[in-house]
């Protein structure tokens, strides 16, 4: 009985144990899929008012994308891109994302979407709208999330209810 009671005693111990690494695993990715979605709308806001101090911590040095057509574009790019000022007449377009899935695996994050990409139009009316896909990896690097790599694809078709 004794044998029993401490073969009982151990097992409850190691459920225990399992459920709250577990929870501890679950409370990380949850922070970590926090913290990286609320990331993306940064660099999206960043790309819209061409900010280049919030493009910069957020992208990797070593990012790159890849787009439709099969170019990448850099880092370096990229923030050349935004240094440049816009055409004159030229407003932004704003950016939005939808359907955002994360998968976390520790360290790094990879989020799938939907890129939607709202053009102005005449009179202040809301003019053209594109939609990709897209992946984003992001990386933890010395306590700080930043993107690494970037793929879009053409065509996103809306899902079904």
């Amino acid at each position: 009985m004794k044998k029993l009671y401490k073969v009982c005693l151990f097992l409850t111990a190691m459920i225990t144990l399992a459920v709250f690494q577990v929870n501890g695993q679950e409370s990380q990715k949850t922070n970590a899929e926090q913290e990286v979605r609320s990331l993306e709308r940064q660099w999206l806001d960043a790309y819209e008012q061409r900010d280049t101090a919030a493009m910069d911590k957020i992208v990797g040095n070593d990012w790159m994308i890849t787009y439709p057509d099969g170019r990448t574009q850099t880092k370096e790019q990229i923030m050349t891109f935004i240094k440049s000022p816009r055409r004159p007449g030229m407003a932004a377009p704003k950016f939005f994302s939808e359907d955002v899935q994360a998968r976390v695996y520790g360290d790094t994050v990879v989020l799938t979407g939907r890129l939607v990409t709202q053009w102005p139009g005449a009179d202040g009316q809301a003019g053209n709208k594109e939609e990709s896909r897209y992946t984003d990896t992001y990386l933890k690097r010395d306590g700080n999330w930043q993107v690494i790599a970037s793929h879009m694809s053409s065509g996103a078709a809306r899902k079904k209810p």
